[in-house]
């Protein structure tokens, strides 16, 4: 990728906000790598983003993904929504084939009932609590159509083993976590990175169990697909319809 070809992209601060880093080189090709991803995952429907005729990225951040879409947006109506009003702010004024809106950190919405037939992210419900992603999970329930699709990412047993991993090379015991995470499903660490970081209180990291979204989503959704890393080789991928 030259750097002709990079348009211009968020401050350091935003992407650091999205990517976890401030690497420009990174925020860019992610962001095309994570379109890559979530069409493998449409794929598996046998559809593609131009298939949906309107579409949302549930925490979009400054448009990491939003950016690569443009010819996508070109066809069908593109969302894009975030607690982060600044990066809202960056992307409404250099992502014009997106539509954006800054939400609350809980439901509802400002969209109609049924209004989507594919809502997607990446790394958002990896930051909720288990409270917090049942609200969630319901108002993307009421927002799209019967039979809509999501691709929704979480943190499964790849990120959460890495974790353990590197706490008990610095001596820490990771038994009862590791235990939690094996009986209960899920796990939310609010000792993290984000303390004090930009983000409200109940933005932290979230581990799940793959039987725990098995058991638990599919409460709310169908289940038509699990891929472990499908998401940029680390996070894991579902593809959800609405019944």
């Amino acid at each position: 990728m030259t750097d002709e070809l990079i348009p211009a992209l968020p401050e350091e601060n935003l992407r650091w906000r999205v990517a976890g880093v401030e690497d420009a080189d990174w925020f860019w090709r992610s962001g095309q790598m994570s379109v890559d991803c979530i069409s493998t995952m449409l794929s598996i429907a046998k559809t593609s983003f131009v298939d949906y005729s309107r579409a949302l990225e549930f925490g979009c951040g400054s448009g990491r993904i939003l950016l690569h879409m443009k010819e996508i947006g070109e066809q069908i109506e593109l969302y894009g929504c975030d607690i982060d009003p600044e990066s809202i702010g960056w992307a409404t004024a250099n992502v014009p084939w997106v539509t954006f809106a800054v939400n609350d950190g809980l439901p509802p919405l400002d969209y109609p009932d049924h209004h989507f037939d594919l809502v997607f992210n990446q790394s958002v419900f990896t930051h909720l609590n288990e409270d917090y992603q049942d609200a969630w999970l319901s108002e993307l329930q009421r927002i799209v159509k019967p039979g809509g699709m999501l691709v929704l990412s979480v943190s499964g047993h790849h990120p959460f083993f890495s974790l353990m991993e590197t706490w008990r090379d610095a001596n820490v015991d990771t038994t009862e976590i590791e235990e939690a995470y094996r009986t209960k499903g899920i796990i939310f660490i609010e000792d993290d990175m984000w303390i004090n970081g930009p983000f409200p209180d109940f933005y932290h990291s979230t581990f799940h169990n793959p039987a725990y979204i098995f058991d638990h989503w599919s409460k709310f959704f169908e289940i038509k697909a699990y891929v472990p890393r499908g998401s940029l080789d680390f996070q894991d991928y579902l593809l959800l319809q609405r019944r």
